[in-house]
């Protein structure tokens, strides 16, 4: 089935030299040229994704892109513009457009842009529990228990706050959706949701997602980028694994939660925002603070409203449920007919530990659906529950995040380097071909001490 696409534009030539080079991509295109035809045609065509020009002979298409974002949020709306400036580009992300292209659209840019969108697209139908299942019928993802329950009232409470909260939790427990809960509880409902991993990008690069950067601040910058501090102006900024962040960016992002100011790399004007700011790590901030590796002051400005979320372990009445849910779940996206798990397996499913949480049994149920040629679920199917002379290399293949994976790699691998240098740091280093400094580092992350 093609991807639906409606073009706006009042420009003929322009509609039909881009309506020719989409439909040659296998698009699906409407084309319009003005916003009383527009309003009507997008009500019966539905379309997956909107090109809207913002000016329009009968009127601006902000207007149209405020009416897609109230009846059908899930539309995904790119603006075209020949007098567009950065204020108008701010104003059409603020009200939920994808992004801001200026006249003559680059084809090839686009098409990258096209196919982003529709990869992202089928990321979140495929991964992502939308936000209905969330609020209502499946709240269970994020709590169903006692201490969960507290989890979810106490966000609750802060959400209606403006408070900085930071949320705590090993990998896999679900700090992302829990965030996220939190901004539909909010006033910032309403505005956008931004999600920001620190743990991903370089120094440079994280500095410019955050706050932009001026044109010529880098190799690379060849034009000016509006970072999403400003973009999401009025919205919830979600910094994920906060831990990671470079020193130098502790400092002006505390510099920005304490005064909403900020300037973009490179730049010297000074720029405001009021922002929401949620922050998440599976680190402990207080052993980081000790080895300088976390400013204390921004420890204490994050750490305003704390919410631990539990590991599964620890809350094992949720298993059977979770189980439950994963198996409907994937027997829909997979299309396929296993609808049970053999009872003994089942209770050895829910008597395992997870050290990687929701995440790591979503993975293992998903895993196994994929590869099980029968009717019912059995223990082959979840080797990581094998024991381990029966077991032979499949643990290393048990589903699991892969930072775990590739951090229990480096516990094991570095520990029996260690242990054959007899605790030798110098002689470890040289071995494993990295600065002794760094070396101490990994052992003081690992636990690898005598």
């Amino acid at each position: 089935m093609k991807i639906k696409i409606m073009l706006i534009d009042d420009d003929i030539e322009l509609t039909k030299e881009l309506s020719t080079f989409l439909t040659k991509l296998k698009y699906e295109i409407k084309v319009t040229h003005n916003l009383a035809e527009s309003f009507e045609t997008i009500k019966h065509y539905q379309p997956e994704i909107v090109l809207l020009d913002l000016k329009l002979p009968d009127g601006s298409g902000i207007q149209l892109l405020e009416a897609i974002k109230t009846n059908t949020p899930e539309t995904t709306v790119l603006i075209l513009s020949a007098y567009g400036t950065i204020d108008t580009a701010v104003e059409a992300i603020k009200k939920g457009a994808e992004s801001f292209l200026t006249k003559p659209v680059d084809p090839d840019h686009l098409t990258i842009l096209l196919d982003k969108i529709i990869r992202q697209r089928q990321l979140q139908r495929k991964f992502t529990v939308n936000d209905l299942e969330i609020s209502e019928k499946h709240r269970l993802i994020i709590g169903n228990n006692k201490r969960m329950n507290d989890v979810i009232q106490k966000s609750e409470a802060a959400a209606q706050a403006s408070s900085t909260i930071l949320i705590t939790g090993e990998t896999g427990t679900g700090k992302h959706l829990l965030a996220k809960y939190i901004h539909q509880k909010s006033p910032q409902l309403d505005f956008p949701f931004v999600y920001v991993n620190c743990a991903t990008l370089s120094d440079t690069l994280l500095e410019s997602d955050l706050f932009g950067h001026e044109k010529g601040s880098f190799t690379g910058a060849y034009q000016q980028k509006i970072g999403r501090v400003e973009l999401v102006n009025h919205g919830t900024l979600f910094l994920d694994e906060i831990g990671e962040l470079p020193l130098n960016l502790q400092a002006k992002i505390l510099h920005f939660i304490e005064y909403g100011e900020f300037q973009r790399l490179g730049g010297t004007k000074t720029l405001t925002a009021d922002t929401r700011i949620l922050c998440s790590t599976n680190r402990k901030l207080d052993k980081e603070i000790k080895q300088e590796r976390f400013r204390e002051d921004l420890y204490f400005r994050i750490n305003v409203i704390q919410i631990e979320i539990p590991p599964l372990r620890e809350r094992r009445d949720e298993i059977p449920v979770l189980i439950d849910f994963f198996l409907d779940k994937f027997k829909l996206e997979l299309s396929k007919k296993i609808c049970q798990i053999e009872e003994s397996v089942r209770k050895r499913l829910e008597s395992y530990s997870w050290p990687g949480n929701v995440r790591e049994l979503q993975n293992a149920i998903e895993r196994a659906m994929v590869l099980c040629q029968s009717s019912q679920l059995t223990l082959k199917d979840f080797p990581f529950l094998q024991e381990p002379s029966a077991l032979g290399t499949d643990d290393l293949y048990r589903p699991r995040p892969l930072q775990e994976a590739i951090t229990e790699f480096k516990k094991n691998y570095i520990s029996k380097i260690l242990e054959g240098t007899n605790h030798n740091q110098t002689k470890c280093a040289e071995i494993l071909d990295v600065q002794r400094t760094y070396l101490n580092r990994l052992i003081q992350d690992l636990n690898l001490n005598r």
